[in-house]
This record gives C-alpha cells, sequence and structure tokens, in this order.
C-alpha cells in the first residue's frame, strides 16, 4: 500500500539525517521543521510530515547529553486535499538558551548522534542572537536548496521567510512536499541542531492570490503552520529583547479593518520590547509591478499598507520592516511622512528574493524612495546586541555580504500622529 501511494503521487520521499538512529517508519518522512507558537525561550514545536496515517506519533526527547529519553505523544492531521499526514509535538517548560535532543519514532542507537535544538535566551545580555530572513524561497528546488545552504552555514538561531514559499498557489501539493524535503536537508547545521522556521503568508500560498478565504484557499500554509488564533497576522515575542509582528498583506485578511486595528494593538503591547520587526509579503515601498502609468507605489496593495500599517509603524518605532514580493534586491532611505528622513525615518528592507528569478529595478535615481536595488538573490542576516545595536547584512547565494546597515538604536523613536 505505501508503494502504491508513493508511485502514484510521485512523492520522492526524504531519507532525513537522523534516518541511522531510527527505523523504517522515519525514513518515510517527507519533511522535519520546527517552529514557536509561543514564547520561545521556553517551547518548541516539533513537526514532521509523511504520506501515511499509521505512522509511529511519538517523538523522543531529552536535554542533550542527558541519560534517559523522555515520550512525547503527537497530534496528527491530514493537509488536505492532499494526503499528506503532519504529526506536532509542542515541548513547553524547557529551559532557556538550551539544546535538547530529540527523535521520531524511537530512542536513537547509543552510538548515534541525534538531531538537536536550542530555545532562545530571555535576554541578551546571556549572549547575542541571529535571525535570517528573506522571502520568496522556491522558485526552483535548486534555488532555494543554495540559500538555505547559505543560510543554515550562519547558524542563525531561526529563520524567518515573508512567504511566497513553495509557489503551490494553494493547490500544488508536489511543490510542498519538494519544499518540505529541500528545507529538510539543508536547515541542519553541522552541529547537529535543526534550524527553527517562522514563516508569515504571501500569495503564492492561496488560491487567487488575494482576498481568499482561510483556511479554505490556503491549505497548504494553514495546514503546515501552527496558528494559535487560525489567522496568518500574529506576533512572536523573544523575552524582552524581540517581536516579529507577522502580517497578512490581503491574501486572506484584509488590510484595514481588523487586521489594522490589531497591529495597533499589538505595537502598542509591545512599546517596551528593544527590537521589533514587522514581516509581511507584498511591499509598501516596492522595486518593480508598477501599474501601467504609475511606480511601483501605486500599486493598490501598496497603498492601502501605507494608508493603515505605515502610520501605526510611525507611531510606534521598529526596528525594521522586512517586505517581500518583487524578486529584487532593496534598501529604502529612511522614510517618515511619506518623505524620506535620514534621521528619524523608518528602514524597509527587502524585496523577496531568496530561491527566485530576480526581476529589474528602477533606474537609479529614478525611485525618491530607495538608497540601494539590484536584481540580486539574497538574504539578510540580523545580530542582535545587548546594547542595543543590531547589524543587519546582505547575504547573496555566494556568501558574499554586499550590504550593510547599522543601527545605532534598537527602534525608531516613536511620534504621535500624522
Amino acid at each position: 500500500m505505501r508503494a502504491t501511494i508513493r508511485n502514484t503521487l510521485g512523492v520522492r520521499t526524504l531519507l532525513l539525517a537522523f534516518a541511522a538512529a531510527t527505523p523504517a517508519a522515519a525514513q518515510d518522512v517527507t519533511g522535519l521543521y520546527l517552529e514557536w507558537t509561543r514564547d520561545p525561550c521556553t517551547t518548541m514545536v516539533v513537526n514532521w510530515v509523511d504520506l501515511y496515517p499509521d505512522s509511529p506519533d511519538v517523538l523522543y526527547w531529552r536535554p542533550a547529553g542527558g541519560a534517559e529519553w523522555k515520550r512525547a505523544q503527537a497530534t496528527r492531521r491530514v493537509i488536505a486535499p492532499s494526503v499528506l499526514q503532519r504529526r506536532t509535538v509542542e515541548l513547553k517548560g524547557l529551559e532557556p538558551d538550551a539544546r535538547y535532543e530529540f527523535a521520531v519514532a524511537a530512542e536513537p542507537a547509543k552510538d548515534a548522534r541525534p538531531l538537536s535544538f536550542r530555545t532562545m535566551p530571555t535576554d541578551l545580555s546571556q549572549r547575542p542572537v541571529r535571525f535570517v530572513a528573506g522571502g520568496d524561497t522556491m522558485a526552483t528546488r535548486a534555488l532555494f536548496e543554495d540559500m538555505n545552504r547559505r543560510s543554515t552555514a550562519l547558524e542563525p538561531d531561526f529563520v524567518v521567510l515573508g512567504g511566497d514559499l513553495a509557489y503551490e498557489n494553494g493547490v500544488q501539493a508536489t511543490r510542498v512536499v519538494d519544499w518540505l524535503e529541500a528545507w529538510s536537508r539543508t536547515s541542519i547545521a553541522a552541529d547537529r541542531r535543526v534550524i527553527p522556521l517562522v514563516a508569515a503568508i504571501g500569495n503564492h500560498e492561496v488560491r487567487g492570490h488575494y482576498g481568499g478565504t482561510p483556511p479554505t484557499d490556503a491549505p497548504y500554509y494553514y495546514g503546515l503552520f501552527s496558528l494559535p488564533e487560525g489567522r496568518a497576522h500574529r506576533a512572536l515575542d523573544c523575552g524582552a529583547y524581540l517581536s516579529l509582528v507577522l502580517l497578512d498583506s490581503a491574501h486572506t485578511f484584509p488590510i484595514e479593518g481588523a487586521q489594522t486595528e490589531w497591529l495597533a494593538g499589538a505595537l502598542a503591547q509591545r512599546a517596551s520590547q528593544q527590537f521589533l520587526f514587522p514581516v509581511y509579503h507584498y511591499p509598501a515601498w516596492g522595486t518593480t509591478k508598477a501599474p501601467r502609468g504609475g511606480t511601483p507605489l501605486d500599486a493598490p496593495v501598496a497603498r492601502a499598507i501605507r494608508a493603515n500599517w505605515v502610520p501605526l509603524f510611525e507611531r510606534h518605532g521598529i526596528s525594521a520592516a522586512f517586505e517581500h514580493d518583487h524578486h529584487n534586491f532593496k534598501r529604502t532611505h529612511r522614510i517618515r511622512a511619506g518623505q524620506r528622513d535620514d534621521e528619524h525615518g523608518l528602514l524597509y528592507l527587502g524585496d523577496g528574493a531568496w530561491g527566485v528569478h530576480v526581476r529589474t529595478v528602477p533606474p537609479e535615481g529614478s525611485a525618491w524612495w530607495l538608497a540601494r536595488a539590484e536584481p540580486r538573490n539574497h538574504l539578510w542576516c540580523v545580530d542582535l546586541r545587548a546594547d542595543g545595536t543590531a547589524t543587519i547584512r546582505a547575504i547573496d547565494a555566494a556568501g558574499e555580504a554586499f550590504d550593510v546597515v547599522e543601527l545605532g538604536a534598537p527602534r525608531s523613536a516613536p511620534v504621535q500622529d500624522r
């Protein structure tokens, strides 16, 4: 039966790096990935996906180097309309900044090197934190895996992706399988630590791209990721030093109205967080996709973001916003109140070119909002320090750090409504 399903779907199952430590059932795993739904300092969500309802539902875990393995029962759900089976265990009550080992299906052999994960520190005084950001990940598997390896070599604490993951458009399960296999192969660091993933939603997760109904029109995004409130917009907080605010740029939830009201409350609640980064797919300050007779700023979604979200970013202050979708590299000038403001403005970084074919950018000097833009695949590597400074580097697939931003303060200064 298993061979029949595999051949029918044309699925190339993944022989994961932990296969030597687990029985045959673990070797049938299509994808393994880690995420968080709540405090990253004391929890971890372990997910694995395969094709089989009768596969083992057990996770074994322990503190790194511990003598005894603990056993956790996974929950299982079918990622309809496919037959993919997702199993999930959320581990709670973990120690901050601690390493844990884990395995699927059975205890590893005594001489095995198990996979591991690390929780986040509660404070940057314990150690600096590094994360990687990007989006628009897999036009081809080769491009995706190349940039994944570059990211993993940086040994980040986690990766945040701003949507357009598998480009399955809410329909093509085989692309989801490819994406899961590729991520699983390339997100394990040299020391066997699996890099956690935080994912926002993009248009290519959704049937029709915009205005979809969740979860029906984005079944794989909503099926693969743990969304505590059942919606794509949410916030993730690491201690008092970092917040990620993930937003839905009109893919399954309108920009204006309830989402903007939620954003206003989320930012107000996080006024004392040291660093804060909004992450969303479609850019407010883009590099391409200009409507006829206009500029990228005239696109309706860009206008809606600038009308609804940007004033809130300016009111509460942010570290930088990560934008995507346009398949280029871009760094804006600092912008406030719709104009360049080098002293008090906000920084927008993008534009989603992790593993896609790049596009064109406006001629130099023709787009007042752009400090630098070029058609170049890249990721952003963000290093946060306890003194409130940060370094943000744009790194291409060859490993060249070709653009660097130094933050002298953790967030832009809050201002009153304009």
